[in-house]
């Protein structure tokens, strides 16, 4: 068991299927788990338009078990940086979970010394870490392995 206090979750292809656009069936259940375990859970999530995502968030019925929800165009160090603060925690402390190696997520997670979640299932299964990247700190098949590794 490793020692973390927050999480950082992606949505697509994270929490929500991409070609179906809805919760994966065990997304709600691994959330509630993490939080009785007393997780904070917080969402960072790249839409070009903030309030559609917003509004998509909310609809799938999962928004409350995030203590923060960031949209945005791009994703950065600072607004990670921020998201940890917010959730009263540290790098060291944090894990960041997403289901592309080449996402900014999995890349900003390294370099700020958090722990890394690879999902490797799914659409971007095929792609692998570079040099630019870093390997995450652990490959899942999905949010569902959080359950026994957290």
């Amino acid at each position: 068991m490793t020692e973390i206090k927050a999480v950082i979750f992606d949505w697509f292809g994270t929490l929500i299927n991409k070609e179906t656009r809805s919760l994966f069936p065990y997304s709600k259940q691994v959330l509630q788990e993490l939080k009785n375990r007393g997780y904070e859970l917080s969402l960072i999530s790249l839409a070009l338009t903030k309030e559609k995502r917003l509004a998509e968030i909310k609809e799938s019925g999962i928004s409350h078990y995030f203590s923060n929800i960031f949209v945005g165009t791009v994703k950065n160090p600072e607004q990670y940086m921020q998201c940890i603060n917010l959730m009263n925690s540290s790098p060291g402390l944090t894990a960041i979970v997403d289901d592309r190696i080449s996402r900014s997520s999995i890349i900003i997670g390294n370099q700020l010394g958090c722990k890394t979640f690879l999902i490797d299932n799914g659409f971007y299964e095929r792609m692998v870490p570079i040099a630019e990247t870093g390997e995450p700190t652990y490959k899942i098949k999905s949010v569902e392995d959080l359950l026994n590794i957290l």
